[in-house]
């Protein structure tokens, strides 16, 4: 937990784990304005002194008492995970398998219990939006007239076969991909493409995955919107082999080209739709600008990162988003006890 209390009586909760970088950056913004803030990872629930009552609403974090009412604006940016707490890695050893899938479910449901303590506060992000069903997304981009990859899931190889005689085709994580821990190294999911060697070596069955057809970029659009507002970034990730599938496969040695972008009215219209559809006020944008002059719609991550956005284009987001929770939280009534 980390916390700065002026004496302005209004103060931003921010619940993200330790570590996050971009939470950092706005801190630092939140000090030099001189707004008072709590930093908070729901994970202190397991690890530390912490208490919450919901009538009348109250927060104790070590003892110390803390004046929720002040709290007028929330930013979610991300908590850390059961499997991350201290709780976890002391006991799992001695945990049954069932105990800890009990205890997962019991430590979402208390994140989604303490979210109702600041129901009627701005939030910036909100648990229950913090992950989206990329299948749904999809569907939903498709009925706000955004261009979409052909998309299905498949879990046979006759199945793939088939689908890769009408265009080519790659695959990624149905869900949001993570990091593989193993030994000392970590393992990154990128999309891979499913050429007719990589199909003919699968089983005939396999577990159920996403698979899209490839699209022959001109390059790609990472977009950060918050409240309204798009910041886009294009890209020029085919002029190295290495990023030209994922543009996370970075060069270090020859890294990519990012820019400002200028959207288009009309791309700005569908989007700003989509993230009403999806009741997101923030979030990163992912598109493919085609050969074809078309743009594709890919995926939003609504805590996604946006330094990468930031820093080349100099839009100064970290600066931005401190500005909003200040402006949010001066602004909003003040919760009655």
């Amino acid at each position: 937990m980390a916390f700065c209390i002026k004496k302005n009586n209004a103060m931003i909760l921010i619940l993200s784990m330790h570590g996050d970088l971009s939470t950092d950056l706005v801190i630092d913004w939140l000090r030099r304005y001189n707004h008072s803030f709590l930093r908070l990872d729901l994970t202190t629930f397991l690890d530390k002194s912490a208490t919450f009552s919901l009538f009348p609403p109250a927060l104790s974090i070590d003892e110390q008492a803390i004046d929720i009412h002040e709290i007028q604006a929330v930013w979610y940016r991300r908590t850390g995970a059961f499997s991350e707490s201290q709780y976890f890695k002391k006991h799992q050893e001695s945990l049954l398998p069932q105990t800890v899938r009990q205890l997962y479910l019991e430590y979402e449901t208390l994140t989604e219990g303490f979210a109702t303590l600041f129901h009627d506060r701005y939030w910036l992000n909100h648990p229950q939006k913090a992950s989206v069903n990329k299948l749904e997304v999809l569907n939903i981009a498709q009925q706000c007239d955004l261009p979409v990859p052909k998309t299905y899931v498949v879990n046979t190889q006759s199945q793939l076969a088939t689908l890769s005689k009408n265009h080519p085709l790659i695959c990624k994580s149905i869900y949001e991909p993570d990091f593989l821990d193993v030994a000392d190294k970590s393992y990154m999911m990128y999309t891979a493409e499913l050429t007719p060697e990589v199909i003919q070596s699968f089983p005939q069955r396999f577990y159920p995955s996403l698979v899209q057809q490839k699209i022959d970029k001109a390059y790609e659009l990472r977009i950060f919107y918050l409240e309204g507002q798009f910041y886009p970034m294009a890209i020029f990730s085919q002029q190295t082999t290495q990023t030209q599938l994922d543009f996370r496969q970075y060069n270090r040695n020859n890294p990519n080209r990012n820019v400002p972008y200028h959207l288009p009215q009309k791309l700005t219209a569908k989007l700003q739709l989509l993230m009403q559809r999806l009741d997101l006020n923030c979030g990163s944008i992912d598109i493919i600008k085609g050969m074809d002059d078309q743009y594709y719609f890919l995926e939003v991550n609504p805590v996604g990162q946006f330094g990468m956005t930031s820093k080349p284009c100099n839009y100064d987001l970290y600066q931005l988003i401190a500005q909003h929770l200040i402006t949010k939280d001066s602004l909003y009534e003040k919760a009655p006890y």
